[in-house]
């Protein structure tokens, strides 16, 4: 079992993926929020972490076929 503390992006990680995970919450309605309200950096940064997911799904993927 770890013994060591989550780092941060492990704890933000598991905040979203709670957030996303709940049926109740408007994924639209957050999309169109964050659009209009993050700067581009913010955006850019979001859509950093949408990458990696996506290399990350397609390698686990990947993995599993073998």
């Amino acid at each position: 079992m770890r013994k060591q503390a989550k780092t941060k992006e492990e704890k933000f990680a598991e905040i979203v993926s709670n957030w996303i995970l709940d049926l109740r919450f408007d994924l639209e309605f957050a999309g169109r929020y964050l659009a209009w309200s993050l700067p581009n950096v913010a955006y850019r940064r979001l859509l950093i972490i949408l990458e990696a997911m996506k290399s990350e799904r397609e390698r686990k993927d990947e993995t599993n076929r073998i």
